[in-house]
């Protein structure tokens, strides 16, 4: 049973909220793509690369900044996640003032899902080259951390990173996930867990050898590149974090 800690909300008011919200970041996005491609793209011809990474980072943060945990509890729950639990608008927030371990793990997907989408767009539609991606990807991280549509207070990006690796290469996401259990087992405590794997994955990808990187890498890439995109992204990550880490270090300091 879902516990509903907000006011009742309407049907209609959901409705008159949440529409825009699913209407505003899909037309911009619609427009940049198709329009670019229409009038841009030529198959004989290179377009200015500049203006290509700009259409990435502009394209993929706006899809990226579709606030699909808000939008999910707020259909489904009546509730402004916004204002409850962390405030964080994610999917571990999502199930935490919901209760609900289904409305979880829709909202964990379909943030997995909006990471893939721009990532294996980037890739397809626009000239394929890896830091197009890597822009793209990182613009989905900024607009789902920082969504326009709700004054920039989003979720911690990891959902959508972790998509966004399926259209580029996993090794980045298996090695998160086996130090996040290992310091999970160790801190008992998951945002600690995720600062500590955000801080060593790319550390460990530095060290162990190019060919583990490439052997789980979708497309053909260096596993140099590789390595410099994941400082990118435990970058983002590190900033999406940043509140809980300085509470972290003010406690340390507190008790010693």
């Amino acid at each position: 049973m879902i516990l509903i800690r907000s006011s009742i909300i309407t049907k209609r008011e959901i409705r008159t909220e949440t529409l825009p919200l699913l209407c505003l970041p899909c037309f911009p996005l619609h427009f940049s793509v198709f329009f670019f491609k229409k009038r841009f793209y030529q198959p004989q011809l290179q377009y200015p690369y500049s203006l290509t990474l700009l259409v990435c980072i502009f394209g993929g943060y706006l899809f990226g900044s579709i606030p699909t945990g808000y939008l999910v509890v707020r259909l489904r729950a009546g509730i402004d996640i916004r204002k409850n639990g962390s405030g964080n608008v994610g999917a571990f927030n999502s199930y935490d003032v919901t209760q609900s371990k289904q409305i979880g793990i829709i909202v964990g997907v379909l943030d997995a899902v909006k990471g893939f989408i721009v990532a294996l767009a980037a890739w397809q539609l626009l000239g394929g080259s890896f830091w197009n991606q890597c822009a793209a990807l990182c613009g989905a991280l900024i607009g789902h951390n920082y969504p326009i549509w709700l004054h920039f207070q989003g979720g911690r990006g990891l959902a959508p990173a972790a998509g966004g690796m399926f259209a580029i290469g996993i090794s980045y996401m298996i090695v998160w996930c086996v130090t996040w259990f290992i310091a999970f087992e160790n801190v008992k405590n998951i945002l600690k867990a995720n600062i500590v794997a955000i801080i060593l994955t790319p550390i460990i990808l530095l060290i162990i050898p190019s060919a583990w990187i490439e052997a789980v890498m979708v497309r053909n890439i260096s596993a140099t590149d590789y390595r410099i995109f994941s400082f990118i992204i435990s970058g983002i990550h590190l900033l999406s974090h940043w509140q809980p880490l300085k509470e972290i270090i003010q406690h340390k300091y507190s008790v010693t």
